[in-house]
């Protein structure tokens, strides 16, 4: 569901997929060919939220106040993605958590579980992990490979949505 709130309204890419049962909500701005998936909610009341192009935000992800995710990224399931801003080519694992004000740089693993702490400002190239969360190492090239490949798969899986889904009654 698509939410105005006083004069802030989402403005969704024709090519995006937007779950039915996510919440989309005042100043939320979704880039071609994005998804946002089910139960998520993105709550863009205190400040602008912007999901980029081909990024995936997957089910049961919240994300809050002013927030930028670039292109090509993966928020995985069951995150929270708050107040921050997240290169290109990142993936984000199920159920991290990130709390800004923070930078995370282009092609970086945030680890499943893993905890962003206010004030991080993550280098591109880094895998994090732990609570809170640490840069560990460079993410291997495989590391690399399973997030274009994700990203791929979920584009794939927006254009098998957006032409198919149909509510069962």
């Amino acid at each position: 569901m698509l939410y105005s709130l006083e004069d802030l309204s989402p403005k969704i890419h024709e090519t995006a997929f937007v779950a039915p049962s996510a919440q989309i909500i005042g100043d939320v701005e979704i880039l071609e060919g994005a998804s946002v998936w089910f139960n998520c909610v993105l709550r863009g009341d205190a400040g602008k939220i912007t999901i980029g192009k081909g990024t995936n935000i997957q089910d049961g992800t919240v994300i809050h106040e002013e927030t930028t995710i670039g292109e090509n990224c993966v928020v995985a399931h069951q995150c929270l993605v708050h107040r921050c801003t997240v290169g290109n080519n990142v993936i984000i694992g199920n159920g991290a958590l990130v709390f800004g004000p923070a930078e995370i740089g282009e092609n970086c693993v945030i680890g499943a579980g893993s905890v962003v702490i206010p004030g991080s400002n993550i280098p591109k190239n880094s895998l994090v992990l732990g609570i809170p969360g640490k840069v560990a190492r460079e993410p291997s090239q495989e590391n690399l490979e399973m997030t274009a490949r994700t990203a791929a798969n979920y584009q794939r899986n927006r254009d098998r949505y957006l032409k198919n889904l149909k509510e069962v009654k």
